[in-house]
């Protein structure tokens, strides 16, 4: 082969390594696929607003209102997974919702149990307006600082005053998960 011919070829050469390179380069550019599953494409995650606002509605009663739903930002999409969100209602009562991913943007939300807590002032002044309709105003009603929502559970607080009607202790059970006191419950 002539010295001529030996450069000619190793110039295609050249050339066609430079295009294979420069075809490489545009493929990873514009994403490559393997087996049809795209290799740039970042995971999908929940819509937390969305999510946040179906708290609000499906866990608000006629007594209770959610007011505040927060659930973090980073949730994978994932059929039958589940994530929790904190929960804060209009009566001063927090806790946790669990929300179960049914797929297609629908989920389900549902009260841990044992996580929502309703402040102890909260419930002293509906004891005290339930004693007042009962007959006993004026009634000091004293909870712990912090009380757990179960139902059917009855809980004690000390009670004082009303006239000398009530004293010592009166005990309610809550009507719901949320923390709604059933005023037919309240006995001193």
């Amino acid at each position: 082969m002539s010295d001529s011919m030996v450069r000619t070829a190793a110039g295609r050469s050249r050339s066609l390594a430079a295009c294979a390179l420069a075809l490489g380069a545009l493929s990873t550019a514009c994403g490559s696929s393997s087996g049809g599953t795209a290799t740039s494409a970042a995971p999908k995650t929940v819509d937390d607003a969305q999510v946040e606002q179906g708290i609000k509605d499906d866990l608000s009663t006629s007594s209770t209102k959610v007011t505040k739903a927060q659930c973090p930002t980073d949730v994978a999409v994932q059929k039958g997974e589940t994530f929790t969100c904190t929960v804060t209602f209009d009566n001063g009562a927090t806790g946790k919702a669990t929300v179960t991913q049914l797929g297609a943007n629908r989920y389900t939300y549902e009260l841990k149990p044992g996580s929502v807590q309703v402040p102890g002032s909260t419930a002293d002044a509906a004891v005290e307006k339930s004693l007042a309709a009962q007959g006993a105003p004026n009634a000091t009603v004293n909870c712990p600082e912090n009380i757990i929502v179960k139902v059917g559970t009855t809980v004690t607080c000390n009670v004082s005053g009303a006239q000398g009607v009530a004293s010592g202790t009166v005990t309610f059970t809550f009507s719901d998960a949320e923390g709604t006191i059933d005023s037919s419950s309240v006995k001193t």
